[in-house]
């Protein structure tokens, strides 16, 4: 293993994250409370880097960057981020999807849940008149039915409690994620890696 690129990733990751995500969150959370407003953050950072590692402004640390990017675009492990990337898109994606289902399509069963639990007492009578989803008689759907009510609800209270902000972040991590595979394919395009000469 080298040690040099090992510490050439942490040191990327380390900038990358302190930066990204924090940004986002002052944007989302002071400027636009609109996710749209949080859209072409990542980027507008990203291509701003990019001039400045390609102009050489960035001195040690356009270098590292410029190193690290082309070795992930073009080595083993592109395929692998971006699974992660893809994946972690659907995760956050469905949230947001589950959570909206929960503030409209179940929105009685959700606060006659949400007030039980407030209250502390599971009233029977009450919990008798949630309706739960509408179940299809297909094996198998049925069961993803009853999932998809489950988390739509759970999710859409836990949203509440915490004053939407489990909403926003999952967003903010969602338009992250399809930021970053338009960015990957924008690197790809501009850090083509040096043919070496066969000798």
């Amino acid at each position: 293993m080298d040690i040099n690129d090992l510490k050439e990733k942490l040191v990327l990751l380390s900038i990358t994250a302190v930066v990204f995500l924090p940004l986002r969150l002052l944007v989302s959370q002071y400027i636009s409370d609109h996710w749209l407003g949080n859209l072409g953050i990542a980027t507008l950072i990203s291509v701003s880097l990019i001039v400045l590692v390609r102009k050489n402004k960035l001195g040690r640390f356009g270098h590292v960057f410029k190193n690290q990017i082309t070795k992930a675009l073009w080595g083993r492990s592109a395929k692998l981020i971006i699974a992660a990337l893809v994946f972690f898109m659907i995760y956050f994606g469905t949230t947001v999807l589950l959570i909206d289902r929960g503030n409209t399509i179940y929105l009685d069963d959700k606060e006659i849940l949400s007030q039980s639990i407030a209250s502390r007492n599971l009233d029977r009578t009450a919990l008798l008149s949630i309706s739960g989803p509408q179940i299809h008689s297909i094996i198998g759907l049925a069961q993803i039915q009853y999932l998809e009510y489950l988390f739509s609800v759970s999710y859409a209270i836990l949203n509440d409690t915490t004053n939407g902000w489990l909403v926003n972040l999952h967003l903010i991590l969602f338009m992250e994620q399809v930021e970053v595979l338009g960015l990957f394919w924008f690197y790809k395009r501009m850090f083509k890696p040096i043919p070496t000469d066969a000798t």
